[in-house]
Order: C-alpha cells, then structure tokens, then sequence
C-alpha cells in the first residue's frame, strides 16, 4: 500500500525526488528536523565557499627572512614535485579577489 501511494503522489506531482539542504547531526549521525534539535531551532543549512589555493614555497632566504616555511609534513611532498593545495573557506567569497598564501 505505502508503495502504491507513493507512486500515485508522485504521478500527481505532490512527492518530487531530488537533493535538498538539511541539517546534519553528528552527535546522532543522521539529519534531523528544525523542530528536533534542543538548540537552534530556525537556523538553516550555510553556504560556504572552497577557494582551492596552490601552496608555492619560497626560496630558503626568504623563509628565513620572515620565519615561514613548509612544514616538515609537506616538505617530503614538495621535494617529490608533486603540487600542494590548501582548501580555504569563506562565508563571502567576494574577499577573495587578490588573496595568496
């Protein structure tokens, strides 16, 4: 019956399949409702940018110079030739125009 129903309304238009935003809950490992959680009720799903930034290492004179460099975990990576990128998050993308690393 629940099978049959769920066609009929899908025939009707009234149950649509696809993706949506929604609210994710580590602590249960599951989605839950707006009205399910004890806190922050009313707050949607947020909308955030990945800007994917290659790492370019600079010569060691100027990593001494301003006491930067790459950290000992990339420096194996860096030295086989293969490119490093960081994933860097924004709420307002548009602050990212002239960013470098």
């Amino acid at each position: 019956f629940v099978r049959w129903q769920f066609n009929t309304l899908r025939k009707l238009e009234k149950v649509k399949y696809g993706k949506r935003n929604t609210i994710y809950s580590p602590l249960d490992g599951q989605a839950c409702a707006d009205h399910d959680r004890s806190s922050g009720e009313g707050v949607g799903p947020q909308e955030y940018t990945l800007i994917k930034m290659r790492v370019i290492a600079g010569d060691d004179t100027h990593a001494q110079h301003c006491g930067a460099g790459l950290p000992d975990a990339l420096k194996e990576v860096h030295a086989s030739g293969k490119p490093i990128f960081l994933a860097a998050a924004t709420l307002r993308p548009e602050t990212m125009y002239g960013q470098t690393n």
